[in-house]
């Protein structure tokens, strides 16, 4: 009964965690081509946004890797191969996580300057890497 509390609490987490980085990097793409200050509306939007970051989204990436570490402990895990490779994903998400962050805040600090072209490689990237995890856990293929 635990362990499925913990898993459910999990798949909540990255959920709210995987949806935060989405909603991040799709406002700042948004904000990308605009030429010139930002206006007051979508300072606002950026600044609600990085509420939501600080208040959702580092908590449930928190609440994933505390889950996530409980879960392999519990499952006897620890050590797999597929385990391992899905640790490396969730170690690049979590850097993207960092990176898009950063790149939030700087929008705020500096609004006249545009966001890294850069940004173009976080959704499909973002959307790889979950899939590939999702794969992984299913499967456990090696």
């Amino acid at each position: 009964m635990t362990y499925l509390l913990i898993k459910s609490l999990h798949v909540c987490a990255v959920l709210f965690w995987i949806s935060g980085m989405f909603l991040q990097s799709l406002l700042l793409l948004a904000g990308r081509n605009l030429s010139g200050p930002l206006l007051p509306l979508e300072l606002s939007r950026l600044r609600m946004l990085r509420r939501w970051c600080r208040g959702m989204t580092v908590p449930a990436m928190a609440l994933t890797w505390l889950s996530g570490l409980t879960i392999a402990t519990l499952g006897g895990w620890v050590g797999e191969h597929w385990l391992l490779l899905k640790f490396a994903f969730v170690v690049a998400l979590s850097a993207m996580h960092g990176w898009l962050s950063g790149s939030l805040r700087r929008r705020l600090e500096c609004p006249t300057e545009a966001p890294s072209s850069n940004l173009t490689i976080v959704l499909p990237s973002l959307l790889v890497m979950t899939c590939a995890i999702v794969f992984l856990v299913i499967n456990k293929p090696f």
